[in-house]
């Protein structure tokens, strides 16, 4: 388990000044042709005063890209109204980003082992995409926590520090 681990362990973060919601919009850019197959409609609530922050651009883009394709699969596996919304703002020095679905959402009792390794609740996935983005998260000093949306689906909430820090607070 480790080798296969440290095998789809993502390197080291390139830490650089990076405009957040760029690359939201680059993962969503990335997942318009699929959202649009399954009749998925994508809202963005995305600050316009975001200040930039030290991240690895192609890595945050990963976990987004993850987090939607994840809330596409278990919508198009289920009859519900489907929506997504990317949310962005900053607080207290740090730079909060939601993804929020419409799906049947995480029960309570799954919420803190969706992030295990090799944990899945789909009957044809790895259990490793929830596990690389908080790891990914980690790697830059932030947190992701599951909770519920607006609409009873999922909502993923990342907190992401301005300031270059090393590890999570």
């Amino acid at each position: 388990i480790k080798r296969v681990l440290d095998f789809s362990r993502p390197g080291t973060p390139k830490m650089v000044k990076i405009n957040m919601n760029q690359s939201l919009l680059e993962a969503i850019k990335l997942s318009t042709a699929t959202l649009r197959k399954n009749g998925i409609k994508i809202e963005t609530s995305l600050a316009d005063d975001l200040p930039e922050c030290y991240g690895d651009a192609h890595l945050i883009e990963q976990v987004i890209l993850n987090l939607i394709n994840n809330a596409t699969q278990i919508m198009t596996e289920k009859d519900v109204k489907k929506m997504i919304k990317v949310t962005s703002y900053f607080e207290n020095q740090s730079i909060f980003i939601r993804v929020a679905d419409s799906g049947p959402g995480v029960p309570v009792k799954l919420g803190e082992r969706i992030f295990d390794p090799f944990f899945t609740t789909h009957h044809d996935g790895s259990g490793i995409g929830l596990s690389l983005a908080q790891r990914i998260i980690a790697d830059h000093g932030g947190t992701i926590t599951v909770g519920t949306s607006e609409w009873d689906g999922a909502e993923f909430s990342i907190e992401l520090p301005i300031e270059k820090r090393i590890g999570p607070r």
